[in-house]
């Protein structure tokens, strides 16, 4: 944050992550958003995607900062998607609502849980990998450019019979590493 005046941050989640504390601890995984506004003055906007696991303090908060907090759930999507949206009309929407500057917060559980079964904390619904890749090929061919990204929740099989979760992560960490590259003019499409 400290080499960019201001930026915004799309953040991928099955969960807002914007409670003032999670049982009793301030710097929670389930608080990272709540604190990234309240302490990163930089962060001129965040958009939300495939938000399906919130609380009421999370939905008044994020009411509360609505000129800084944009939310797609993912009720919205689906919906927008059964009304006969196009996945490319709804990307144009989400992107339409980030600034020139964007860093990429993806958690894992973000996805469809087919995708991540072992991640902690699993929720019914979400984005498929495909509409993922889309999403990201659109912001970098908007001409905005993404500063950076963290990849998380990722979680290991634990009968370490499956390296469905770590591939599915190593895919998407590869995605996300190209289309930053492109963003920055430091790689080309083929």
């Amino acid at each position: 944050a400290e080499f960019y005046p201001q930026f915004g941050i799309l953040h991928f989640d099955a969960h807002s992550d914007t409670r003032n504390a999670y049982e009793g601890f301030t710097w929670s995984h389930a608080s990272i958003m709540f604190n990234v506004l309240r302490n990163v003055p930089q962060v001129a906007k965040l958009v939300q995607v495939g938000i399906r696991d919130y609380c009421e303090e999370e939905s008044a908060f994020c009411e509360s900062e609505k000129h800084r907090v944009k939310t797609f759930h993912d009720s919205y999507l689906q919906s927008r998607k059964f009304e006969g949206a196009s996945w490319k009309s709804i990307c144009d929407e989400i992107i339409k609502e980030l600034p020139p500057l964007v860093w990429i917060s993806f958690d894992i559980d973000g996805l469809d849980p087919k995708l991540c079964p072992h991640t902690g904390t699993p929720v019914p619904g979400g984005l498929e990998y495909n509409e993922v890749l889309y999403l990201l090929k659109s912001l970098a061919l908007s001409k905005r450019k993404i500063i950076g990204f963290d990849l998380n929740e990722v979680a290991p099989d634990p009968s370490e019979k499956s390296e469905w979760d770590a591939n599915v992560g190593a895919r998407l960490l590869y995605k996300l590493t190209a289309w930053t590259l492109f963003s920055q003019g430091k790689a080309r499409l083929r």
